[in-house]
């Protein structure tokens, strides 16, 4: 076990949680490329459908997020992030071996439970082992787990998907016959199970406070003043931040059936091509997002909030054309160049928050933040459902449905991070001056 002294510590414990991160998204995203089939078997329309891509996932997720971050504020961080892992990756084996829609609803569920301390967690530990001037470097790497883990389980899963589907349904012993659907979530989900005892391995880094932004002593009475101070940037923040969301789970949870139902391609071939293109607009995103903001911060720490603004603007403009070009490969470049937008804030956004949060309630306030950024995020796949089945009911009215949703949203998170630069340049002057 590397110890807490070494000049290494920072890095290995980044890539651990990098890779808790990767495989939390294979857990959470693969179901996407499930779609068809799991409708077929148990006769879902899309707005049914829906309720499994977020809320059967997001509300018990963002109902345990508080919680969670109080037990991060508390508890020793990576001994609890290894029993989270453990009871994420059971759940998504228990996907697999559903036999109805509440039962996959169920281990749905208790997938977004187990999840839902990781991001506390991840923030939490980071922030107290890397300087403020690695922060957004060092957090853009942490969320590119997660972007990685969603290309990955489109390209893996697909793969998956292709071969067991080939086989058409499987006997295993002591689990019985599984159609292939149900053998990916099993077969998915022992790659996740390995990291438990890794994580639990890794020394718990001491807390660090930030004095210089004024907070009143005692658990939850800092954290009231810290949002009753702040509460224009933060309220601006947090929704700016859940609407990104919003959009990259949205677009993510339709881009499959929009290409099968549009374009005629198997979820297999779209898989594979659809998550070579979010492997390599993802991570450019969010690091790209961090190194810009870390960068800019010598004209001011709210240059992180123009880069989300300005990102989020451009990402509009590709929202708006990806799911109308009748060219599906272009349709996929414009796509990659949209999940690329609306990753930058996810690197440069949570450095600025992270940049100003008193080390004393990191836990609570990312949790609090995450709750907020995760309950908007499951309205995406849902909004685009019910534009879908209540508007544009016919095959391809995805397409439309997507286009509806995906631009206007993204301009009103561009138009928050703006408007949330004048609060934050008082709060870091106020903090300066302290």
């Amino acid at each position: 076990m590397i110890s807490r002294q070494s000049r290494y510590y920072p890095w290995a414990l980044l890539a651990v949680l990098w890779i808790a991160y990767l495989s939390s998204a294979f857990d959470k995203i693969v179901i996407s490329l499930l779609v068809e089939p799991i409708k077929s078997d148990f006769g879902l329309s899309d707005t049914e459908m829906s309720l499994l891509l977020g809320p059967a996932f997001i509300v018990v997720f963002a109902m345990a997020s508080f919680p969670m971050g109080m037990l991060v504020d508390r508890v020793n961080r990576t001994r609890l992030l290894a029993v989270a892992v453990a009871i994420w990756s059971l759940m998504t084996g228990l996907c697999g071996l559903a036999s109805s829609f509440w039962l996959l609803f169920l281990a749905r569920a208790g997938i977004g439970l187990g999840q839902a301390a990781l991001t506390p967690a991840g923030y939490s530990l980071i922030s107290d082992i890397f300087k403020k001037e690695r922060l957004g470097l060092a957090l853009g790497i942490f969320i590119m787990g997660g972007a990685v883990g969603a290309g990955l389980s489109f390209v893996v899963g697909g793969a998956v998907i292709g071969a067991l589907s080939r086989h058409g349904d499987t006997y295993i012993p002591l689990l019985g016959v599984l159609h292939p659907w149900q053998l990916t979530f099993v077969i998915l989900a022992v790659p996740s199970l390995l990291m438990a005892p890794i994580v639990w391995a890794m020394p718990n880094p001491p807390r660090k406070t930030m004095a210089a932004i004024p907070t009143v002593p005692g658990g939850e009475s800092a954290l009231k003043s810290f949002y009753r101070q702040n509460k224009a940037l933060l309220a601006r923040h947090h929704i700016a931040m859940g609407i990104s969301n919003l959009v990259s789970l949205g677009a993510l949870s339709w881009v499959a059936p929009l290409f099968s139902r549009v374009h005629g391609w198997p979820p297999s071939s779209v898989g594979l091509i659809a998550g070579t293109f979010l492997l390599i607009a993802n991570p450019i995103g969010l690091l790209g997002g961090g190194f810009i903001g870390d960068y800019l911060t010598r004209f001011g720490p709210h240059m992180r909030l123009l880069v989300c603004a300005v990102s989020l603007a451009c990402g509009a403009i590709c929202g708006l054309l990806y799911p109308l070009l009748s060219n599906p490969w272009i349709a996929l470049v414009v796509y990659g160049f949209l999940t690329m937008f609306v990753a930058l804030p996810f690197g440069a956004g949570n450095a600025a928050l992270q940049n100003v949060v008193p080390g004393e309630i990191r836990g609570r306030v990312s949790a609090f933040y995450y709750l907020i950024v995760t309950g908007c995020g499951m309205l995406g796949p849902t909004l685009i459902a019910l534009a879908s089945d209540r508007i544009f009911a016919f095959p391809t009215g995805i397409r439309y449905a997507t286009a509806l949703v995906v631009p206007p949203a993204m301009l009103i998170a561009s138009l928050l991070f703006l408007s949330a630069i004048g609060p934050y340049r008082r709060l870091i002057g106020k903090a300066e001056s302290a």
